[in-house]
């Protein structure tokens, strides 16, 4: 890993865009949790389909998110030292999180709902900042022991036996607490994908085997399993929907492993895809993807205001969801350009 992974710049680019799609797709009536819900909604089999859409995506993005943030920690504290990360996920991260929950957020809130919501802090999509740092503290503390590097390998078995262990985790986890229950908007029912594949980050850069587990044979072949098993759920879990959430029930079982499987699959494909296809120095998408971050955190801006606005149009909302999502995802990364550019300016460089 000594040479640049263009394509971890490109995923993070396209998990940014999955997640904007994912909040306009809620605001429009699809399943899932958001600050503003659209009159324009949609209904039937077309608010099946995009909640089975936001099923898969759930099944994956944030997992990838956190696996992406670990392949470069480990390198990052060799290179800095503890002070100097903890610096750097001081500015870089954390600064962007209080300003978000105490100042952006009540504005949003009463932005939405007016002056009678009060001042409301909340984390919003932040939650991820917050669990990433959350995470990294615990990587800095475990680290000071110096515990011996298992020697992994990735390979069919190995993913098997991995995505089968978070399901397992995930089913009795939420027996407890369901997908339902959220604190500061952190979800604690879906964390054990997302702790699973942070440390599969650590290991897979202490090895430095990211490049050499990448198969493109083998990506296929677990995507075919992630559809196989996308069909198999559906036919379990579609007269049981509530059940999904948890429980101590066989749909939470087969919901929790097959959303393991579809997140070791598809993190596997869209790895292998880009390393084989996109880790080029793009002239036009490397720069766009150095706004990932910055057009994460104010997302919630574009997605909110452009769904008041073309609600009004009269368009139907299985049209509605993709325009929006393309002009939200447009707005966001060029806000996150301005901003950034403006932060530079005033010697901020930690965006």
């Amino acid at each position: 890993m000594k040479q640049r992974l263009f394509y971890i710049d490109y995923i993070r680019l396209f998990l940014s865009c999955v997640v904007i799609f994912h909040h306009t797709a809620i605001s429009f009536g699809a399943s899932g949790g958001w600050y503003y819900f659209s009159p324009v909604r949609l209904e039937g089999l077309s608010q099946l389909l995009y909640s089975i859409q936001m099923g898969i995506d759930q099944s994956y993005f944030m997992a990838l998110f956190f696996f992406v943030s670990a392949l470069f920690t480990p390198k990052s504290v060799d290179k800095k030292g503890i002070k100097g990360f903890l610096k750097d996920r001081f500015f870089r991260l954390a600064i962007p999180m209080l300003v978000y929950v105490f100042v952006l957020n009540p504005i949003l809130i009463v932005s939405i709902y007016g002056m009678e919501a009060g001042y409301q802090q909340q984390l919003g999509p932040l939650w991820f900042v917050f669990s990433l740092i959350v995470f990294e503290f615990t990587y800095l503390f475990i680290r000071r022991f110096n515990l011996p590097c298992p020697n992994i390998k990735i390979n069919s078995w190995t993913m098997g036996l991995f995505a089968l262990l978070i399901g397992l985790l995930a089913f009795v986890l939420r027996i407890f607490v369901d997908t339902h229950h959220a604190t500061m908007g952190i979800v604690l029912a879906n964390f054990v994908s997302y702790i699973a594949m942070y440390v599969l980050g650590i290991l897979v850069s202490r090895l430095n085997i990211l490049d050499s587990s990448l198969d493109t044979t083998r990506s296929y072949k677990w995507l075919s399993i992630a559809v196989f098993t996308w069909l198999s759920m559906l036919a379990v879990a579609s007269n049981n929907v509530e059940q999904t959430a948890g429980g101590l029930n066989y749909v939470s079982l087969v919901y929790s492993v097959w959303e393991a499987v579809s997140c070791v699959a598809l993190s596997y494909f869209l790895l292998t895809m880009g390393r084989r296809y996109f880790n080029v120095a793009h002239k036009f998408f490397l720069p766009v993807a150095s706004n990932s971050f910055m057009a994460f955190v104010i997302h919630p801006f574009p997605v909110v205001f452009l769904t008041m606005l073309m609600e009004k149009t009269g368009v139907c909302p299985e049209l509605l969801i993709p325009i929006t999502s393309v002009l939200a995802i447009v707005a966001s990364f060029l806000i996150a350009q301005v901003l950034r550019g403006l932060l530079r300016k005033l010697n901020y460089y930690w965006v």
